[in-house]
């Protein structure tokens, strides 16, 4: 997804930009430039390493792929794939910053879902080309020819599902994991970016040409939703909406009431026991950009 010609011509604008912490350390990222935004959602890693400069590694990486992205993307026209060459800098930076030397098989550091979407103009009739490459469970709303698509990787599902059933029927305080949830994702990290696992950005196992991609045709000026599963659990965890009726509020400049309506709904069922998850609260992010030729 390289920025083309056509591409200089065609930006995004932002019509709503919000991210909330789940408990103390927001984890989340989101940005746009020019004919690129996106959104990523960090996860701590498995791994005795520490970076002392970042309040958790996972927060680490979410500042390191916000610091790499622009420039990669600006300089994008006629250079490589900007993500192989962010999977390159993040390597260096995390041996870097996290200490040099050789790491377990078992370590995987932090992790990252990314969502990245692109936008030029389309052939004919003045309408536009939206493209998406995405790791892990970011997700993007996208309107097109009367319905609206989402745009995700769900390859982790089976090992969500997992985790789950680990958690059984009780839930969890906020900031707090229980010990069979735990050793359940020090299992799931093991399958992380290999073959019949799931892939996410990580500065010790190579992930990027293995993200999914989607194409659509736009009309000039729809909104465009990119957001973290955190708030996607307005949908996907308490069935408050669907696809079609979250992008519709967001698209009405309702986001701000989405939020505390997400909270409130999380502090209702602040034990999990009736929409079981393992994080009471999670980080949300939401970038909601339309498009312009």
């Amino acid at each position: 997804m390289s920025v083309s010609e056509t591409g200089l011509h065609t930006r995004f604008r932002s019509l709503y930009r919000r991210s909330l912490p789940g408990f103390r350390v927001n984890e989340d990222c989101a940005g746009l430039l020019g004919s690129h935004a996106w959104v990523a959602d960090g996860a701590t890693g498995v791994s005795d390493r520490r970076i002392e400069t970042a309040p958790s590694d996972a927060a680490w990486l979410a500042a390191a792929i916000q610091e790499g992205l622009p420039s990669l993307l600006q300089a994008g026209r006629g250079a490589g794939d900007p993500l192989h060459e962010l999977q390159a800098i993040i390597a260096r930076r995390y041996e870097a910053a996290a200490g040099q030397g050789p790491h377990s098989p078992t370590e995987a550091g932090p992790s990252a879902c990314l969502g990245l979407i692109g936008v030029e103009e389309a052939a004919g009739r003045g309408r536009l080309r939206l493209t998406g490459r995405f790791l892990g469970d970011v997700v993007a709303l996208v309107p097109s020819d009367g319905e609206v698509l989402r745009w995700t990787d769900e390859r982790a599902k089976p090992f969500e599902r997992l985790t789950l059933a680990a958690l059984g029927e009780g839930g969890s305080a906020a900031g707090v994991v229980p010990e069979p949830v735990r050793r359940q994702i020090v299992e799931n990290r093991a399958r992380l970016n290999s073959p019949g696992g799931y892939w996410v950005v990580n500065p010790l196992r190579p992930w990027a040409g293995r993200e999914l991609r989607f194409s659509a045709q736009l009309e000039p000026g729809a909104p465009v939703v990119l957001a973290t599963d955190g708030f996607m659990r307005l949908v996907d965890v308490f069935g408050a909406y669907t696809d079609r009726s979250l992008h519709a509020a967001l698209a009405a400049g309702r986001g701000d009431d989405l939020f505390d309506e997400l909270r409130e709904r999380e502090l209702h069922d602040d034990a999990g026991r009736s929409f079981r998850r393992v994080k009471i609260h999670d980080d949300a992010t939401v970038l909601v950009v339309a498009a312009e030729g």
